[in-house]
């Protein structure tokens, strides 16, 4: 069985991006964690209110999020369209952030799932995500995402350092009874590359050759502009970002991922985040 964790706050987004994962998954034996973080709302409370206020309120976010889930997990193991599907409700007192990291060490996650939205604080969110959970991959889904009988993994880079494969092959075992062919996205213009980046460029093409028999499809883009154009064209693709190793100014905050401007150019696109 594969272990997915999903994140939901019972939205609209979230529930599109539960029905997505399970479509994506539906050949595959899988358990859906569904999880839901919560924090008592003490913003309006001084200290000796939080201090007198009873049971009821710790307990009413906890008993909502309880609820919620079981909701959740109800009817989609009623209605699930995968045979090997199992999926478990988690309500968990903490911050998103925590709440994930926790959960992905101690149940072994293969990968997240997160849905995407144009509310600031979920932009938020997934961006903290996408900087601080980097002990699997992480797969990013629009609202308007769909599945097609074959899957199409597009791998973007600059190939400024080397792929590290190994969250490509955790992805692609997820996927092992499904349809998936791979193809290649150089984030540059043709035959501009150097010789450090072509070499890295060959190694990636040298892996695929030995997990697919079709010929590879390399594509280009050198700007925003392009990439933004083959987003649009390539709509139901899941692009593959790869997230560089932080340094030590993006440690400190000043500086983001750069996954992260990135999924703003393809905001079509569901994004798998891979990390260095």
């Amino acid at each position: 069985m594969k272990n997915i964790l999903i994140p939901t706050d019972f939205s609209t987004n979230s529930l599109q991006a539960i029905e997505y994962s399970v479509n994506l998954f539906k050949n595959e034996k899988c358990s859906f964690y569904f999880l839901n973080t919560y924090l008592n709302n003490s913003n309006s409370l001084n200290a000796l209110e939080i201090l007198q206020a009873g049971d009821e309120w710790f307990d009413k976010p906890r008993e909502e999020s309880l609820e919620e889930l079981g909701k959740l997990v109800e009817a989609f193991t009623m209605n699930s369209i995968g045979k090997y599907h199992n999926f478990y409700a988690i309500s968990e007192w903490s911050n998103l952030v925590e709440g994930i990291k926790k959960k992905v060490e101690l149940l072994d996650i293969d990968l997240v799932i997160l849905f995407n939205s144009n509310k600031k604080e979920k932009v938020k969110n997934n961006e903290s995500i996408m900087e601080n959970v980097r002990s699997c991959p992480i797969l990013v889904v629009q609202a308007d995402s769909s599945i097609c009988e074959k899957v199409h993994l597009t791998i973007a880079s600059n190939f400024e350092h080397s792929i590290n494969t190994n969250e490509i092959e955790i992805f692609c075992e997820v996927l092992s009874n499904t349809n998936i062919e791979v193809s290649i996205l150089v984030l540059d213009e043709q035959n501009m590359l150097s010789e450090h980046r072509t070499n890295n460029l060959e190694k990636l093409i040298g892996y695929m050759k030995k997990n697919q028999e079709r010929l590879i499809e390399i594509s280009y883009a050198k700007s925003s502009y392009h990439l933004k154009q083959y987003g649009l064209t390539h709509h139901d693709e899941i692009v593959c970002l790869i997230d560089e190793k932080p340094g030590l100014l993006r440690k400190l905050g000043l500086f983001k991922s750069n996954i992260i401007s990135t999924l703003k150019k393809m905001g079509g696109n569901t994004i798998l985040a891979i990390h260095e």
